[in-house]
């Protein structure tokens, strides 16, 4: 098992986990998709006057992207068994994150495309 003495660098190393699964979820929370039907914002010509509201940026799927790559290095290095399971949860959390905040962005490009693609209405 990995031993660390120094108490400082033991409660940042803690401190790192513990953001790390607090924001493995940043995706999921802070990225919205294009309106669906139904929803107040939703248009059904597609056109969306004033832009599409949703997020396009994928400054948050990148963020969870490289939590979980920095929760899986410091996994690689347990020794015990239970904190390996517990950094590939956290891992897998973070990928989950990813992928969700990746389709959300994706479709958010992809109906920001199409409503830039679309004629103007006539007055």
């Amino acid at each position: 098992m990995l031993r660390i003495r120094n108490p400082y660098l033991r409660s940042l190393i803690a401190g790192g986990l513990v953001f790390a699964i607090l924001a493995s979820g940043c995706s999921i929370v802070l990225t919205q998709g294009p309106p669906k039907p139904g929803e107040s914002d939703y248009d059904a010509t597609g056109a969306y006057p004033g832009g599409v509201p949703c997020t396009s940026s994928r400054m948050w799927p990148l963020v969870d992207l490289g939590l979980m790559l920095w929760v899986l290095a410091l996994t690689v290095n347990y020794d015990n068994r239970d904190d390996q399971i517990d950094g590939s949860l956290t891992a897998a959390a973070a990928a989950i994150s990813t992928w969700i905040g990746y389709r959300r962005t994706k479709a958010c490009r992809d109906a920001q495309a199409m409503a830039g693609a679309l004629p103007a209405a006539p007055p």
